[in-house]
């Protein structure tokens, strides 16, 4: 038995999770046992994941910054249940202290996992003041803190790791995902587009937190420009998150109220990409994004910023855009429905972004972890 600890954000709806619960359905639990240690503790107990698995989750209290003794007396009463790995998966650096806690207690394999390629939270000044304190970090970081180095793509590598780490010992982990779940299924996508009332329009579509990152507002006011021009259409959102209300009250003053849907999070997300015709993620930044490669394996056109990695673009699906409203509205009003949407889940599956196989190969860089 291998027994693996991630640490990981309190947003239980970040991508992070989605990266690990995908893995984990497929993956031997005789061998693999996870833990998890976050401040989220209290939301990931009431996961669909936590009922099924019961993996063993622990709270993280407290913060190196305001006292690093009691930090560090904590994470080793942790520690102290005998873990083989610990799996820590970061977007931006505030200090590596459990890395170094880990290090110098001998488990056997640190694992530092870069997911996103810039910084989310609070306002302009606190992102820059966090901006700041991540390249002081970035700069301190080396191979003594960390036994392997991941990331999702090679955008959020150079995002987290400095000079100090040699680009060959940095291993890209795709974003996989269950292709079959999400391929392109007619069916249901009748079904879900009676049941929102979308039937005869053009369904525009966004997933993702409600978040600086997401760049929402910007594809709300595009999308506002090109319904001057196209009765038919009407945008998709599922995703919660901060900026709710802001966005709310942008669709009200644009008058596009009854054009736009924002569902909140769903667990069935693979039903809602059926009911789309365009996806659009206008990001700000992105390691690598998940709702990209569903979004493709579902055969629908992608408008995706060009602020985001290169390495999404899996198919001839995609399309990069500057963040130009203008562009994107004629963007949005050149794409249709396409009769051409099945088949394009074996394409991202020979492209190495099935969850099955990935999932072998995570088991495989465990087991090397535990007995290099």
């Amino acid at each position: 038995m291998i027994k693996i600890l991630h640490m990981t954000p309190p947003d239980i709806n970040n991508g992070v999770y989605r990266y690990i619960f995908s893995h984990m359905k497929y993956m031997d639990g005789g061998r693999f046992r996870s833990a998890f240690l976050t401040k989220g503790a209290k939301k990931l107990r009431q996961t669909p994941e936590y009922r099924k698995y019961g993996f063993e989750v622990y709270e993280l209290k407290g913060v190196q910054r305001d006292d690093a003794k009691a930090f560090r007396q904590e994470i080793g009463r942790i520690l102290d249940n005998g873990f083989d790995i610990l799996h820590l998966h970061t977007s931006s650096w505030r200090g590596f202290m459990i890395e170094e806690i880990a290090m110098e207690r001998g488990i056997p394999r640190v694992i530092v996992h870069s997911h996103s390629a810039g910084i989310d939270e609070g306002t302009l000044g606190e992102r820059e003041e966090r901006i700041r304190t991540h390249e002081s970090f970035k700069r301190e970081f080396s191979m003594d803190y960390a036994t392997d180095v991941w990331a999702c793509s090679r955008l959020a590598a150079d995002w987290l790791y400095g000079e100090a780490i040699p680009r060959e010992r940095i291993r890209i982990m795709p974003n996989a995902i269950d292709t079959d779940k999400y391929r392109y299924q007619p069916e249901r996508r009748e079904q879900i587009r009676e049941q929102l009332g979308l039937r005869d329009k053009l369904v525009v579509g966004n997933i993702g937190r409600y978040a600086y990152q997401k760049n929402q507002e910007f594809l709300i006011r595009a999308f506002a420009e090109a319904c001057r021009e196209d009765s038919r259409l009407h945008l998709l959102c599922l995703g919660e998150g901060e900026l709710l209300s802001w966005l709310t009250e942008c669709i009200h003053a644009l008058g596009i109220a009854e054009r736009v849907h924002l569902l909140g999070w769903k667990e069935n997300v693979e039903d809602y990409l059926q009911a789309m015709d365009v996806f659009c993620l206008p990001s700000r930044f992105e390691g690598l994004p998940i709702s990209v490669i569903e979004a493709q394996t579902a055969g629908i056109r992608c408008l995706v910023a060009d602020t985001v990695t290169e390495e999404v673009k899996l198919t001839e699906l995609v399309t990069f855009l500057p963040l130009e409203e203008g562009r994107w509205a004629r963007e949005i009003l050149g794409c249709d429905s396409s009769d051409q949407r099945a088949g394009w889940d074996r394409e991202i599956a020979l492209a190495g972004y099935e969850i099955r196989a990935a999932a072998k190969k995570l088991e495989e860089m465990y087991d090397l972890a535990q007995h290099r």
